[in-house]
């Protein structure tokens, strides 16, 4: 059986199972929603549907505050029933930790008040977005890794020179191919 389960972290704790079923408005059939405290759960009926709200919603605001969205985890003994599926174990930015790539982009001039999840929120437009860092290394400066080059370079294209809290950003390709 494949996952259709969406686990919701960060949930406030005003949100209504009502708030919930809005917010995943347009994602197709909700079987059921279940809400904890602090978090909660979303199981679709379809496969494609769960992905793509996972894809287009994590990290967007319900009920005023950011909440995470990832596929939820199966217990292990699940996997003995036929419940379990390793579909989204692979390595994949959406479901999974941020790694890095080759496929790197040093962003220069960065506003202090940009985190690092808004410089992967700005970005996403271009591509799958890997990794993201802002103000570790260097203080106005962050770095984003793609998942391919082709995203890579048409965020280059893309927002070169373009204005992120009020500051305007300069794109270096610092990808290995060049080191």
């Amino acid at each position: 059986m494949t996952n259709t389960r969406i686990y919701i972290g960060r949930l406030p704790q005003r949100a209504s199972e009502q708030d919930v079923y809005r917010f995943f408005k347009g994602y197709g059939r909700i079987r059921e929603v279940v809400i904890k405290n602090g978090f909660g759960f979303v199981e679709f009926s379809e496969v494609r549907d769960a992905e793509d709200a996972v894809f287009d919603l994590n990290g967007k605001e319900l009920c005023g505050d950011r909440v995470v969205l990832e596929f939820s985890r199966r217990h292990p003994r699940d996997r003995d029933r036929g419940r379990f599926d390793d579909r989204y174990s692979r390595r994949d930015s959406r479901y999974g930790p941020p790694y890095q790539t080759p496929y790197r982009l040093l962003v220069e001039n960065l506003s202090t008040r940009c985190s690092w999840q808004d410089l992967k929120d700005f970005m996403r437009d271009a591509g799958e977005v890997t990794y993201a860092d802002a103000h570790k290394i260097q203080r106005r400066e962050g770095i984003i890794c793609f998942a391919t080059r082709n995203s890579m370079e048409r965020a280059m294209d893309k927002f070169q020179g373009k204005d992120i809290n009020g500051r305007r950003i300069k794109l270096v390709d610092d990808s290995r191919r060049k080191r």
